[in-house]
């Protein structure tokens, strides 16, 4: 996933759950913030899980 993030491959990342990214929450914020300074966006298909993406006070780089 980050090869294609850097290489500016992909757009952002289409999970199931985001337990797919990271199974620990500490993580998953980890790599929702990598993922938001690569301007990108994760999105869980689980309509239970919540969008990952930049918020308002959050601006897109």
């Amino acid at each position: 996933m980050r090869a294609a993030a850097t290489g500016r491959l992909v757009h952002g990342v289409v999970v199931p759950s985001f337990a797919h990214i990271a199974y620990r929450a500490a993580d998953r914020d980890r790599e929702r913030a990598w993922l938001l300074e690569q301007g990108l966006f994760a999105v869980a298909t689980d309509p239970t899980e919540l969008l990952v993406g930049p918020e308002p006070e959050e601006p897109r780089a």
